[in-house]
């Protein structure tokens, strides 16, 4: 490894500088179905994959796609290819892996044809009808799209956002409605459609899987650091949750940032974004994590948060089947297998201020209100003898009411 190399990581994992672009480490890779959660599919993007065997047949289709989106604006293509160029330092300095054996030359023409290839897509992809007829480019059937959407939105497939802004400074492209339409298969049909948000606009992503990690998180409170720490409530379950009576209930909106922790009269409530958990939807939601983990705590963790407290209600099947009921999942998996899933990710990733802060909230909820927890916890623990007792003793009330009428009956008869 060179000494840049080390440099470069060292820089990346001590927290100091830009996040860099980079492979998936082993542990991540050790864990179930890590193949279908990071390996690209059908293409590849950027340098990471570039030359597998098996993503070759994509090669021409960026060639044509690059073609048709310089071609269909008012500039040349050499033009964009300039533009391509004087990014390329800036750019080769985004990646972790070595790139000694790839010239400038070559650098700047992947990072063209990738480049062109990834906004063409977006392009057709936020078109309501499609692409237009005349277009070159062949027409990628349903099964196309869907796989090459997972590719594109994985860690390793990659390529800096500089790259793009270079391509987009001669040809706008409508990268907010293909956001839009992506983010919106974690939706579920009556969940609050995802409007922006302030200060969406002054985001720079360091590349699309940033961006589109951004936008699907939304606002995040910042966190309290003047606080003193206090003792944390020991959750491992959904329905303990229940049983000391704070209620789940699904978020207005499917942004992973909405989540809380309120308190009413009687109980207290938390609320977390309801979620579609499809293939393309997993695949994606892993990758963000992954994102925020390797960028060596610069990050706010807001993914990586979410699914470590859906991974804290979920200690067997039933509390998943409780997030079900709750409608806040929504899996295409069975129980068993979402539980899996959530357990097998989360031990890899960092806890962030979004995950301290709903299990501190969760916590002074349980300290503050003791008396209604115990309360509550006996009857919830007790209801099915209480209704048994309450069903006994409403057969019996009828009965006294008789006896009683009977002895009053007798005490009024005459000779009594």
């Amino acid at each position: 490894m060179s000494s840049t190399t080390i440099e470069k990581l060292n820089l990346n994992f001590i927290g100091g500088g830009k996040p860099l672009i980079q492979k998936v480490p082993a542990f991540l890779r050790s864990i179930k179905h890590a193949e279908r959660l990071f390996t690209p599919d059908i293409v590849a993007i950027g340098p990471c994959h570039h030359g597998n065997p098996h993503l070759q047949s994509m090669e021409d289709i960026k060639k044509m796609a690059a073609m048709e989106f310089c071609c269909s604006s008012h500039h040349q293509v050499p033009a964009f290819y300039h533009n391509v160029r004087e990014v390329v330092a800036q750019a080769r300095a985004c990646y972790a892996c070595d790139l000694g054996g790839i010239n400038d030359d070559k650098f700047t023409e992947m990072m063209f044809y990738d480049g062109c290839f990834l906004l063409q897509f977006m392009t057709m992809q936020a078109l309501d009808r499609g692409p237009p007829a005349h277009w070159k480019m062949p027409r990628l059937s349903e099964n196309w799209v869907r796989r090459i959407s997972r590719d594109i939105l994985l860690v390793e497939n990659q390529i800096p956002w500089v790259v793009l802004e270079a391509l987009m400074r001669l040809k706008h492209v409508l990268v907010d409605r293909y956001i839009a339409t992506a983010i919106s298969d974690f939706d579920v049909q009556w969940a609050k459609p995802q409007a922006d948000f302030e200060g969406v606009d002054k985001y720079q992503p360091f590349h699309l899987l940033d961006l589109v990690r951004q936008r699907q998180l939304g606002p995040v409170p910042s966190p309290k650091v003047d606080e003193a720490p206090r003792p944390m409530l020991n959750i491992s379950s959904a329905l303990e949750l229940a049983e000391v009576g704070i209620h789940l209930t699904a978020s207005r909106t499917a942004r992973f940032g909405d989540i809380g922790v309120g308190k009413g009269l009687l109980f207290g409530k938390l609320w977390l974004p309801p979620v579609y958990l499809g293939e393309l939807t997993m695949c994606w939601l892993t990758n963000m994590a992954a994102f925020e983990m390797l960028q060596g705590g610069t990050s706010d963790y807001g993914v990586s948060s979410y699914v470590q407290i859906l991974a804290v209600l979920m200690n067997r099947a039933d509390d998943v089947r409780e997030l079900r009921t709750k409608r806040i999942l929504y899996p295409v998996l069975s129980d068993q297998q979402t539980l899996d899933f959530f357990k097998a990710i989360c031990q890899y990733l960092p806890y962030g201020h979004q995950y301290e802060r709903v299990l501190q909230q969760l916590s002074d909820y349980h300290q503050n209100r003791r008396v209604r927890v115990m309360l509550h916890k006996f009857v919830y623990n007790n209801i099915k003898y209480l209704l048994t007792a309450g069903s006994a003793l409403g057969f019996l009330i009828p009965i006294l009411k008789v006896i009683l009428s009977l002895k009053q009956t007798k005490a009024t008869a005459p000779g009594a």
